[in-house]
């Protein structure tokens, strides 16, 4: 008999530890990201994109061809070259599978870059459908991934055909903000607001919600190196200005502000 309740105990305690652990909503991410790089990057008009090759980081400016600077910064974000391939660019990449820089223009192109010679060839053509999209490369290098008022298009790398498209419901219908996607290996990262970040799984399920302590500019969405990127635009003319980067960890492994100091923020010197 007393085996029976014992046995009857364990089974309510467990369908209750069961019902309890399927309530929760565990969250993937720190309930606040933790900066853990500012990078001064001096530009034409605007801080559009920012990536990273196993070294070194680039980034691009957008809003003129005309005017186009790629930096070139160390791992700790100290300044080291500027480069211009003649690109009104909208987002760059690396590819980790090619060991090769592309950029996305205004438009539907996409092109390899090659900075030695400081020119651009193109790779795809009319891949993108639209000019002024920021989109992202799968960590992988095997997929892009545009995203156009709550459409994710999943385009293979190597010939721009459509593999896939979905659509996610919630994100921030503003301009700049709405044509903007960061890729990690695990997730899709789109704006939810100025400052709010809404993360979903590759098949456009929501996962969770990231809030910033700052405000990000719509285009400039990123991810490399483990880290959520998004900047603060220079909105600058042919003169140039600064911008600046800010890179986030949202794995926790920076439990506070002064660890992630002495670890690795770096507020580079302003390239001119």
């Amino acid at each position: 008999m007393n085996r029976v309740v014992k046995i009857c105990l364990f089974v309510a305690v467990a369908i209750i530890s069961i019902q309890a652990t399927c309530g929760k909503v565990v969250k993937p991410f720190t309930e606040q990201p933790v900066q853990v790089m500012k990078v001064a990057d001096h530009v034409y008009f605007h801080n559009v994109s920012i990536t990273y090759n196993g070294n070194h980081y680039f980034t691009i400016n957008g809003g003129n061809e005309n005017y186009c600077k790629i930096n070139e910064y160390d791992s700790k974000g100290i300044f080291i070259k500027s480069y211009d391939v003649g690109l009104d660019g909208r987002a760059i990449f690396y590819n980790n599978d090619d060991g090769k820089l592309y950029v996305k223009i205004f438009g539907s192109y996409l092109y390899s870059v090659n900075l030695e010679e400081e020119n651009a060839e193109v790779e795809l053509s009319f891949v993108f459908a639209e000019d002024n999209s920021s989109p992202a490369i799968s960590p992988d290098g095997k997929y892009i991934y545009e995203f156009i008022d709550g459409n994710v298009r999943v385009l293979d790398f190597g010939t721009g055909k459509e593999l896939n498209t979905f659509r996610i419901e919630n994100y921030y219908f503003e301009y700049g903000y709405d044509i903007s996607i960061a890729v990690s290996d695990k997730y899709l990262f789109v704006w939810g607001d100025e400052n709010k970040i809404l993360a979903y799984d590759f098949e456009g399920k929501f996962i969770s919600e990231i809030n910033l302590p700052r405000n990000g500019y719509g285009f400039s969405l990123s991810y490399c190196n483990d880290m959520l990127w998004f900047a603060e635009d220079a909105n600058a003319s042919e003169y140039g200005g600064n911008g600046y980067w800010y890179g986030y960890d949202l794995s926790g492994r920076y439990t506070t502000r002064a660890k992630a100091v002495e670890i690795k923020e770096i507020d580079s010197a302003s390239p001119k």
